[in-house]
This record gives structure tokens, sequence and C-alpha cells, in this order.
């Protein structure tokens, strides 16, 4: 006898997943397991490898927007399903922009579960011969994020570092950063990582930049995370030009599921290309007026060139006790909802001065939880709460120029 299709159930009402359980099975689909969102569903997911998922969607959807980005990264060919009761156009569009192939409003019967089931495989399939016929590659890509700003000395490279290594603990998944200002990137230097060949190096020795040719320029940091650094010699950043972007990136993301870009303190070409290479854009800004101010400024631009908002995290890092702006300032300056407010921390200066990663040397402290939530938010990956979440390893087009 054929083996019945199979569906994993994610939803953290234990009441729901009872009534969906039975419609699957008077649909005549077998019951692949139930989780919550975050973690449970996608580890759930890797080990059943279930033929379709269906994720809950409910108010607040932040949670569960993640889950879903989440199970796209881990199983792009498993289609997923959201199911709701809101029928607001507006939580269909966001399901919509996360992948999902059908959108279905409590409550749910049977019928309806086999019809959506069918139609969304019988898509998938279609997909799948579309893309064998065109000959076009079925290698999966990671997450590029690039960490941006209007102006320099508000952090980015700080949250760059120790965003890449929070990923690395997180996920224990692969993870590079790469320095994106060639001239006066420090992402080697925050590492305290001598490096043998730069990006610049990258650009001018090689007449095709992949996934092959990149890979011994890369140096491993004793995080587990490997590293692509600036130019060690001071002429040879004109090497690098908005043109090796896009394909830097693009090598990367096929053998690493996260690429953290660091970009130069400002809005030029090349911030432009790494902007367009990025499907999560960290756009960092200090609580001082002449940086809020530029980044009001950079999110104008943005929207100028049609860079899709949705991508965009804007992190407020404060810097400046002192400052007398707020994060709710900022948020009315620039009609942008904070993603992630960094708090001020001392143990910050001492990270940089030393070469250590400060989610390395004081896990516990207000500016690495911080940034744990920020990775936690990117890769839907909730941090483990029974034990410090980072920890030392052993050396181991704003707003549609397109989309990575």
């Amino acid at each position: 006898m054929a083996r019945r299709l199979s569906v994993l159930i994610v939803d953290p009402n234990l009441d729901t997943r009872l009534d969906i359980a039975r419609a699957l099975e008077a649909a005549g689909l077998d019951l692949a397991g139930e989780a919550a969102h975050g973690t449970e569903a996608t580890v759930l997911c890797a080990e059943q490898r279930p033929n379709l998922v269906l994720v809950s969607l409910e108010d607040p959807p932040a949670r569960a927007l993640a889950t879903l980005e989440a199970l796209q990264r881990l199983s792009p060919d498993t289609p997923v399903i959201a199911y709701s009761s809101v029928s607001e156009a507006r939580m269909m569009r966001e399901a919509m922009r996360r992948g999902v192939r059908d959108y279905l409003v409590k409550p749910l019967t049977a019928d309806d579960l086999r019809d959506a089931t069918h139609t969304a495989l019988a898509q998938e399939e279609q997909r799948q011969f579309g893309r064998w016929a065109d000959g076009a590659s079925t290698t999966a890509r990671g997450t590029v994020i690039t960490v941006a700003g209007a102006k320099g000395g508000i952090g980015k490279t700080t949250i760059a570092v120790n965003l890449a290594v929070a990923l690395r603990v997180l996920t224990q998944q692969e993870v590079v950063v790469a320095d994106a200002d060639a001239q006066f990137g420090d992402v080697a230097v925050m590492l305290d990582l001598d490096i043998a060949h730069s990006v610049a190096d990258l650009a001018r020795d090689e007449s095709e930049i992949n996934r092959a040719t990149v890979q011994k320029y890369l140096a491993q940091h004793r995080s587990g995370i490997k590293v692509l650094g600036a130019a060690a010699r001071p002429d040879d950043w004109r090497a690098l030009g908005p043109e090796h972007v896009g394909p830097i990136a693009s090598a990367l993301a096929e053998t690493h599921e996260y690429v953290v870009l660091d970009t130069p303190g400002a809005m030029n070409e090349l911030v432009a290309e790494s902007l367009n290479a990025a499907a999560v854009v960290v756009l960092v800004t200090s609580l001082d007026v002449s940086s809020v101010k530029d980044t009001k400024t950079a999110l104008q631009i943005l929207e100028s060139w049609a860079f899709p908002r949705e991508r965009v995290r804007l992190t407020v890092n404060d810097t400046n006790r002192a400052a007398g702006v707020s994060a709710d300032d900022v948020a009315r300056a620039t009609g942008m909802t904070i993603s992630q407010v960094l708090p001020y921390d001392e143990n910050v200066g001492l990270a940089v001065q030393t070469g250590v990663p400060v989610v390395q040397s004081h896990p516990k402290s207000k500016f690495a939880r911080g940034i744990v939530e920020l990775a936690g938010a990117i890769s839907g990956v909730a941090p483990q709460r029974k034990r410090s979440v980072v920890r030392p390893l052993a050396a181991i087009p704003l707003f549609g120029r397109g989309q990575s």
C-alpha cells in the first residue's frame, strides 16, 4: 500500500492542534508530528521530513513569521500552508512574503485541508520540474545579512562581529562575516585575527568569484565562524568595487547558512550593492542627534531605491549614556519600528580592545543578551533558557532593486 501524505502541525495551542489533527485524519492525511513555534518546529521538521507543514499564524505574528522563515531556510522544497482566525489582507501578505503556498481561515474542514495540501504539492512538483527543465541550480542558499549605517562610529562592526558569533552559537550552523569596507574595515582586528588573504585580494586576483575560488581567502576564527577580512596593505582596497559585492555574497551564501556583511559608514555604491544582496538589513543608529538625522536621510534614500522596507531591522546601539535621545524618539523621527535596542554596556569597549567578541567574553552582559535576541529574531531559533545562551567555543533595492 502506498504511504499516505504526512503533515506536520506547528501551533502553540494544544486544543487547536487536536482539532487540526482530527481534520487531517478525516482528510486521509497522516500526522507527521506536532510542535510549537520556534526551534521545536524546525527540529521536528528536520527529523520527520513531512510532505507539508501547517503553521498557525495569529496576532502577535512575530514568532510565527520567524518560524516560517526558519522552515523555508531549513527545507525550501517542503510546502508550507498557514492558517489563522485572522482574515485581514495584512496578515495574508505577511504570510505570502514568507513563502507560504496557501492561507486558510479557521475553522478548517477536512475538505479544506485535503484540497489545499494536494494543490500545494502539485505546485511544488511543477516548480521543481520547471527548475530542472531550465537547468537552474538547485544549490541551497544561506541568508545574507547586511549591517549598515548612515555614518561611522556607531558600532556597526561591533554588531556585525558579535551577531556572526551569536548566530554560530545559537544555530550551530556555518556562519561567515565579510568585511565590505576594504579600506578601513576592522572585522579582523575586532576578532584579533591575522589574515593572509583579504577581500581585496579576492576581487583583484580571481577572474571568476564562486564558491570554489572564495574558499582560500577565508580565515577561521576560534569561535567557529569564517572571516573574509579587509585589505592589509594601504592601496589594496581599490581592487574591491561595487560589482564584486553581489558575486562575493552569493558565493559565500552557497557554503554558509548565514553571511554577515559589514559595510562602510556611508551610503555609497558599494553599500548599495551590499544592501541589494541582503535578505535582512540591520540598519544601525546610535542615540546621537546627528546619527538619527543621518539615519532618517538614509531611509529616505533607500525608499527612493524602492528597497523593501520589511527587509530592514532598525537597530539602536546606545553608545552614549549621556545621549538626550531615546529609542522612542528614533522611532518617531524615522517612522520605523525599532527591532532591537542594544543598551550601553561598558564591557563592549573592553571587548573591542582585547579582540574578543563580547558575546564570548561577557555572555551575560546586557549588550550580549541584546545581540542574542537579534540573532534569534533573524534565525528563528529560540535561545536556550536553562543555561547561558552564548558561551566561549572551543577552537573549532530600503525599499525592490533586487532579491537575494
